[in-house]
């Protein structure tokens, strides 16, 4: 079934060229060319067929690229509106951000082999990790000493790999308001589907829920942040690698412009991890 979202959406745009088809409004001045014999109007809509183009190439899900679509076509038919009438065109934006604010983007429903975290003893459970306390801030001392001795060890290309006898876990780590993290569950999913076995394991946590988790794994859950979503891949319950990584010299994370596929199933090794425990 068709989101709401959608249809209203498309309704908007669509008002557009049903109101040129059957001149409803006087479209004179974007008809006038200028001195390079193009229309306002063609150069607005040459604008985003460009823009199109980068946000398909930038985009790392359907989901993102029809919401920077939908927003794209939106400003440029507010501005072609604005040309025409500006009573119109502040009517037709109104138009937008009350569907924006009335209407939320749909998430991702699709198939799935994710287990969903409810609590940190859950988690614990699932990664195979013990804390020493789960209330107070023992927690956090513990995980911080982890984090340091892993930052001691060499690095990945110089350990021996034997995922035969490893547990593992894909941990993905989110919030429901992040952008982001909507857009990227479809990427999660897909692996999960695909990778899924007695010895990969493919788990989501709100940090909303539980928020001392984001403290633990130092995820920032800011509105600025660039670490959402984090997805952290467990070996035996220590951390073995983490994206978006961090730097261990400066601390800093680095900005993320596309969570590429395959670049992701490389970055994580998920295809020998698959092979290596399909079978246990």
């Amino acid at each position: 079934m068709i989101s709401l979202y959608y249809i209203l959406n498309f309704v908007l745009i669509g008002i557009y060229p049903i109101s040129r088809i059957f001149r409803l409004l006087n479209f004179f001045i974007l008809d006038i060319p200028d001195e390079l014999g193009t229309t306002r109007e063609n150069s607005i809509f040459y604008t985003i067929m460009a823009f199109t183009v980068i946000k398909y190439l930038r985009s790392y899900s359907t989901l993102q690229f029809l919401s920077s679509l939908f927003f794209t076509i939106k400003v440029a038919l507010i501005t072609s509106y604005l040309f025409v009438d500006i009573k119109i065109s502040l009517l037709y934006a109104g138009a937008c951000l009350m569907i924006f604010v009335l209407c939320s983007e749909p998430k991702f429903n699709g198939k799935t082999k994710i287990q969903d975290v409810e609590d940190i003893k859950e988690f614990e459970e699932l990664v195979g990790v013990k804390f020493r306390d789960n209330d107070e801030g023992d927690i956090i001392e513990e995980l911080n000493e982890r984090f340091k001795k892993k930052q001691q060890r060499k690095e990945k290309s110089q350990k021996i790999l034997n995922y035969k006898i490893t547990e593992m876990v894909f941990a993905e780590f989110y919030v429901d308001w992040a952008d982001t993290c909507n857009y990227t569950k479809e990427i999660w999913a897909n692996f999960s589907c695909k990778y899924t076995t007695k010895g990969l394991k493919f788990i989501s946590i709100n940090l909303a829920k539980i928020p001392r988790l984001a403290e633990c794994y130092r995820i920032n859950t800011s509105a600025m942040s660039r670490q959402l979503p984090t997805v952290i891949l467990f070996e035996d319950g220590e951390e073995a690698q983490r994206f978006p990584p961090i730097d261990e010299k400066t601390n800093k994370i680095p900005k993320v412009l596309k969570y590429g596929k395959k670049e992701l199933q490389s970055y994580f090794d998920l295809e020998k991890r698959y092979l290596a425990t399909r079978d246990l």
